[in-house]
């Protein structure tokens, strides 16, 4: 197992993958490691959904990609590079991942969104470690409200979508990306 440190300064998102798929077991573990994240009041308000079925990540893909060009959203969010991206159908959101890992909470519970975040960050580590590439799938968010997203994701009765990974065995190592300093200040 590699180094913690060596995992977090070499963790990158990955947008290629190989065409194999991610065992069951390896899956069900990354969801047991994510669910050691911290919650606030420990409340632990998550659910996870697994999607390996390629016609439902189709379905979910052209779903997504429809409503991100409707004229409500294309107008305010999407620019056209980002629209030619989108109208290729050769792209698919999920980048020919084998995986995609939902996670879901109750709304009402007051720390939902972080802790689903803070579930997701600890996902995204572990698969790290175990050789996996990951990608946040922020388009899905896009999503989170329509009907039909909704039902192919089977979210449970009261829940909405709060994070969404893509997973797999990278097809690509990227590099380390250039950071900016980050501002920070002391209070003494």
């Amino acid at each position: 197992m590699p180094d913690f440190f060596e995992v977090v300064r070499t963790r990158r998102s990955i947008r290629s993958y190989q065409d194999r798929p991610v065992g069951e077991a390896l899956l069900k573990e990354l969801i047991d490691l994510a669910i050691l994240a911290p919650t606030g009041m420990n409340s632990q308000p998550w659910a996870f959904t697994v999607i390996t079925n390629r016609q439902v990540m189709a379905k979910l893909n052209e779903r997504v990609k429809a409503l991100l060009l409707a004229p409500a959203l294309a107008e305010s969010l999407v620019n056209e590079g980002l629209r030619q991206v989108l109208s290729n159908p050769e792209f698919s959101i999920f980048y020919n991942a084998p995986a995609v890992i939902i996670i879901t909470s109750d709304p009402a519970a007051p720390t939902a969104m972080i802790d689903c975040q803070l579930a997701a960050e600890n996902l995204f580590l572990a698969a790290h470690a175990k050789g996996l590439g990951t990608c946040y799938v922020g388009f899905l968010m896009f999503g989170r409200e329509d009907d039909e997203v909704r039902e192919l994701l089977h979210l449970p009765e009261g829940h909405e979508l709060m994070a969404a990974a893509i997973v797999g065995y990278p097809g690509e190592k990227p590099g380390p990306p250039q950071r900016r300093p980050a501002p920070f200040e002391w209070v003494r």
